[in-house]
């Protein structure tokens, strides 16, 4: 009597890394969306008249993720893959950190944050799926 043994491992461990790429890609692409989905959000701060255009603002309180006003922030959130299984969400705009975690003049606006919280469970969901 004679067998062979053959390892399956390799080819199941480029299907864990593919699934495990996409998981990172779908959660960084996830958490963007929600951040900017956050700044649209009605806010609940002062509201007042832009004086350059002259139209009504309502400008985020005080924990609320910023308001919208001329949009950039919010096109500079974007995510980019670091690696095979890493990324980076974030944003380009030099006054993002501010909002986020306050100054000595403003309280903080969070919505960097808060969308990564709010990504874990499912996350954490998606890997346990990857390795059943």
């Amino acid at each position: 009597m004679s067998f062979t043994l053959q390892s399956n491992l390799p080819n199941l461990t480029r299907q864990v890394e593919k699934r495990a790429r996409v998981l990172v890609h779908d959660t960084a692409a996830g958490i963007s969306q929600h951040i900017k989905l956050s700044m649209v959000e009605p806010k609940s701060g002062r509201h007042y008249k832009v004086s350059k255009t002259g139209r009504d603002h309502v400008a985020s309180a005080p924990g609320e993720s910023p308001a919208i006003d001329t949009g950039l922030l919010a096109n500079s959130i974007d995510y980019a893959m670091t690696g095979e299984t890493s990324a980076v969400v974030g944003s380009g705009a030099e006054y993002a950190i501010h909002l986020e975690f306050g100054t000595v003049r403003i309280a903080p606006r969070p919505f960097l944050q808060p969308a990564f919280e709010s990504a874990v469970s499912e996350f954490e969901k998606g890997l346990k799926e990857l390795l059943t």
